[in-house]
């Protein structure tokens, strides 16, 4: 969560979870925060991307170079 997302929800401050899709409206963004069991709406200012782990996974061809 943003700063002023946890001066708004203190309840959510702290908390992590996955944007699942958009709101009712353009500013609303539905996110699925960790042991919950239901999605909850919130202003798009109110949510900060976490610094993302990197996940090892295939590596991916690129045309033109050589293996």
């Amino acid at each position: 969560m943003s700063a002023l997302g946890a001066a708004r929800c203190p309840n959510l401050a702290g908390r992590e979870g996955v944007v699942i899709g958009s709101g009712r409206y353009r500013s609303t963004v539905r996110v699925m925060f960790d042991g919950f069991k239901s999605p909850t709406s919130l202003h798009i200012s109110y949510i900060e991307p976490a610094v993302e782990k990197e996940v090892p996974g295939p590596e991916r061809y690129v045309p033109g170079s050589r293996r």
